[in-house]
């Protein structure tokens, strides 16, 4: 299982107005070799999902989910 080094990143998704789009987009993941959840967040209302996803996969969901979804890198932490 990818851990987010390498060829994958980690990506926040989150549903622009309905929260129903985000079930699609999960569809949409499993077709992706590799790709997976690693957590859900958020509140019910405003569900949101980090995902690792191949790099070369975030343009084309990026193009394929735009009008519905919020695909962002997740922003990496280190230790000060």
């Amino acid at each position: 299982m990818p851990n987010g080094s390498g060829d994958f990143d980690q990506f926040l998704v989150a549903a622009r107005t309905n929260a129903s789009d985000l079930s699609r987009f999960e569809q949409h993941l499993k077709d992706i070799p590799g790709a997976h959840i690693v957590e859900r967040a958020g509140r019910p209302d405003q569900p949101r999902l980090i995902v690792n996803l191949p790099t070369g996969s975030f343009e084309q969901l990026r193009a394929h989910f735009n009008d519905t979804l919020i695909i962002e890198r997740n922003a990496k932490l280190t230790p000060f």
